[in-house]
């Protein structure tokens, strides 16, 4: 597993995450069609908000996810997911700039059509 290091624009919110992030997503639902983003799902603990917990604003989506984005520059850093009694979380993976993000080829999650 390799470790990437991402942030917010402003470098307000930074984080690391360890995983090999090779099954990139992009979400159909209104919510993600709209702000464009590439994630990845990983584990909890594979997540680690190194800085900016308090510069953090938060957006809910139906019962299930919490879409974090920074109070200062206002990017969209993670969304932390609790679905079925799983926890997971969906990193931006454009926070990341060591990632070659024209390199991937994201699948389509069908989050439009979710009960």
């Amino acid at each position: 597993m390799t470790t990437y290091s991402g942030s917010c624009h402003c470098g307000e919110v930074a984080f690391d995450v360890t995983n090999d992030l090779t099954a990139p997503i992009r979400c159909n639902c209104s919510f993600c069609r709209r702000r464009g983003a590439m994630l990845h799902r990983v584990k909890t603990g594979e997540f680690c908000l190194k800085k900016g917990k308090d510069g953090l604003s938060a957006y809910g989506s139906r019962d299930f996810s919490d879409h974090y984005f920074c109070r200062t520059c206002g990017i969209h850093v993670f969304t932390q997911v609790d679905r079925n009694g799983q926890r997971s979380v969906m990193v931006n993976l454009n926070c990341i700039d060591a990632l070659n993000l024209d390199a991937m080829t994201p699948q389509v999650f069908d989050g439009a059509n979710l009960i």
